[in-house]
């Protein structure tokens, strides 16, 4: 019974003793903790928790701590930034008025201003119109019940004997040797000529084979239009019943009454010559490529 007694009354003396962590301290601003005095090891609590004051091997000591800082200097206030430079003063214009065709540089119309202190005039070019996304393809040929040469007018003229669409200015394209010659009509479309208004692309036009040429003049040295006898050229009339140039209409104006134009074959047996149709008898010769400068006719279709 005596030893019983002793084992409870120790256990009793074991039994830690609680104290308030922070009194008069609760302020909820700050970390509260409790700092083993023997083990060192931090409990954080809260504003009413309690830290152990004893027995000694685990007491602790009430700790504080501020969740923020004092507040920093203030920093220092920025520089303004340098003035900008000035604008320069631009040029005033005037405008002068509008215009259609070619002026100033312009093939399509334009506006006029007067620029500047001295009023020297500046061109605006209008761009070239579009075209109608149904027109996509060049016109083709045209047809009457009466005459063998037709007046599309659109600045092409159709022989309907030999289906060739004809170049209505003949004089358009400048003289040129053999290559440049075919590179020219390969190059002609829609509005490089004088009223040449076909929907035709780069591409559409060629110069006429020798068989083409002899085709078209037949009917003509036929009939004796031939330089020298009725005073040529060796081309009919629009009827096709008379020599050009006698009176009778005819669809192609100012035709020379001699002269030669490229062909589009070389000689078969000199690649380097090619050959050229006489206007004036209606012949084909041929000459070198690169010596002389020929007239260029373009045509394009032809029997399918």
């Amino acid at each position: 019974m005596k030893l019983s007694s002793i084992v409870v009354f120790v256990g009793v003396l074991a039994l830690p003793s609680i104290a308030q962590a922070h009194p008069p301290n609760n302020d909820a601003s700050v970390v509260h903790a409790c700092i083993g005095n023997v083990s060192k090891i931090v409990r954080i609590v809260g504003v009413t928790g309690l830290c152990i004051t004893a027995p000694p091997l685990i007491a602790e000591t009430p700790a504080h701590w501020a969740i923020q800082g004092s507040p920093g200097a203030p920093g220092t206030n920025g520089t303004n930034g340098t003035n900008g430079t000035n604008g320069i003063d631009g040029t005033s214009v005037m405008f002068v008025g509008s215009f259609s065709g070619r002026q100033g540089g312009c093939a399509n119309g334009g506006v006029i201003y007067a620029a500047g202190n001295s009023a020297v005039n500046a061109y605006v070019c209008n761009g070239i119109d579009g075209k109608d996304g149904a027109s996509t393809r060049a016109d083709g040929p045209c047809f009457d019940n009466v005459n063998r040469y037709v007046d599309c007018g659109n600045g092409t003229v159709t022989d309907t004997v030999t289906g060739l669409i004809w170049l209505k200015q003949w004089d358009c394209l400048a003289n040129n040797t053999g290559a440049a010659a075919n590179q020219a009509a390969a190059g002609l479309k829609d509005g490089d000529c004088s009223g040449l208004t076909d929907n035709s692309s780069a591409g559409d036009w060629r110069l006429p084979t020798s068989d083409e040429w002899n085709a078209t003049m037949a009917r003509a040295a036929a009939l004796g239009c031939v330089f020298g006898n009725l005073g040529g050229p060796s081309v009919t009339d629009d009827a096709g019943t008379a020599c050009y140039g006698d009176g009778s209409a005819s669809s192609f104006v100012g035709l020379p009454y001699s002269a030669g134009f490229w062909l589009s074959l070389s000689h078969e047996a000199s690649p380097s010559s090619a050959r050229f149709g006489r206007l004036n008898s209606g012949g084909v010769g041929s000459v070198a490529k690169s010596d002389y400068l020929i007239r260029v006719w373009p045509v394009r279709g032809g029997p399918r």
